[in-house]
């Protein structure tokens, strides 16, 4: 049996109150609500009218004439995704749902005024065809959603996603919204052939140190921060925003504040990472640079965070570097896997590189700083030259026996 609500809600304006009545019916697995305003004094009216509208909708649930509103409607491409959109779809995390949504307005703006249901195959082809020659886009910086295009087209890999993405949206007009009968990328053979991955972690010695020594060739705060990458598994986003502040020499200790995952940790500083840049500060106070306590580590004349080391240097290196290209966050990738490698308790290495996977294994906030030094070093060590930790067995005294 449908219901009747009266609401009620203060104006700010001229603090008069506004009155309306919410009909809602759940029937036969049909949820359907619908409000209704009151007009002047028409109270008794609008219920009425609440009320019959929730009886009609019953009526036409028995009698098999109901149908959804989004199934009377002939959408376009563009209207559809703009609904899809509108409801808080698709429920992904905030950064998968703006990969989504970036792709699904590319194929508004191609396909946006066809009508969905006579979206076919051939459509889908076209769009396909259209995206392998779609160019690669920079962001710019202040400007959501706007990119300058390179010379670079996008990769299969990435063609593939947007199709994806299209595909589930597709499917939800058919599941849930029940505008179109099917989804015409099913069975369609759009997927193409993907290239070899790229490398993700540098699992040889000779490879981390050729890679270190060419930066430091090309600029030594590059060198320092690829070295801090592999000595300590930080993302890039931690390393330029470090300040000596947060850089304890000290106490060889590091201070990861306002991290990706919203947790700031404390890490030591390994022993060969401290060498350097205990020689990188004696050479920023030989420069007189004022306040060097909150300035950047890495910064421009400016003193602003000098991303361009990451951004461009970084990539120029690597683009004439003899091995397969690494991207910088694969530096974190190499961290990680050589932790591994060395037999580094999951815990201990969660609690260094900050990852938060769930619940149980990611509730930490700062990491017990000292205990983390013996398992950084020996990590360091393996990473930078090769050298293996030895493992002390444990004796059984004469006396003990």
């Amino acid at each position: 049996m449908a219901t009747v609500v009266k609401l009620t809600s203060q104006k700010k304006k001229d603090n008069k109150q506004s009155v309306s009545f919410k009909a809602i019916v759940r029937y036969k697995g049909v949820f359907l609500t619908k409000t209704f305003p009151v007009k002047g004094n028409q109270e008794k009216t609008t219920k009425k009218l609440a009320e019959n509208w929730a009886s009609d909708i019953e009526s036409q649930i028995d009698d098999g004439t109901y149908r959804k509103e989004e199934k009377r409607h002939n959408y376009t491409v563009a209207e559809a995704i703009n609904k899809y959109i509108s409801e808080g779809n698709p429920k992904k995390d905030e950064d998968t749902r703006r990969k989504y949504i970036a792709s699904l307005e590319w194929f508004k703006k191609e396909i946006g005024s066809l009508p969905i249901r006579t979206l076919e195959r051939s459509d889908l082809k076209a769009c396909r065809n259209k995206l392998q020659k779609k160019h690669k886009e920079v962001p710019i910086k202040g400007k959501a959603g706007m990119g300058k295009p390179t010379d670079e087209f996008i990769s299969n890999s990435c063609v593939n996603r947007y199709l994806a993405y299209f595909s589930t949206f597709l499917s939800y007009c058919v599941d849930e919204y029940e505008i179109i009968k099917f989804n015409p990328m099913i069975g369609a053979k759009l997927k193409l052939k993907e290239n070899e991955p790229r490398k993700r972690w540098l699992k040889e010695l000779d490879e981390r140190q050729t890679l270190l020594n060419a930066c430091r060739l090309v600029n030594y705060e590059l060198y320092l921060c690829v070295l801090m990458a592999l000595t300590t598994g930080a993302r890039k986003s931690e390393i330029l925003n470090l300040t000596w502040k947060n850089t304890d020499l000290e106490n060889k200790a590091i201070y990861f504040l306002n991290t990706k995952n919203g947790e700031d940790r404390t890490i030591p500083i390994p022993d060969v990472l401290y060498s350097e840049l205990k020689a990188f500060q004696e050479q920023a106070k030989a420069k007189k640079i004022r306040r060097l306590k909150d300035n950047y580590l890495f910064m421009t004349p400016e003193g602003k965070q000098n991303a361009h080391l990451i951004d461009k240097l970084y990539p120029d290196v690597v683009s004439k570097w003899k091995y397969e290209k690494i991207t910088f966050h694969g530096l974190r990738h190499t961290y990680i896997s050589i932790s591994s490698l060395l037999g580094t308790n999951q815990s201990i290495t969660k609690k260094i590189v900050g990852h938060k996977f769930d619940s149980v294994t990611g509730g930490y906030t700062h990491a017990d700083c000292e205990s983390l030094r013996e398992p950084m070093n020996h990590i360091a060590e393996y990473m930078i030259n090769g050298t293996k930790p030895i493992i002390k067995s444990k004796t059984v005294s004469k006396k003990a026996k």
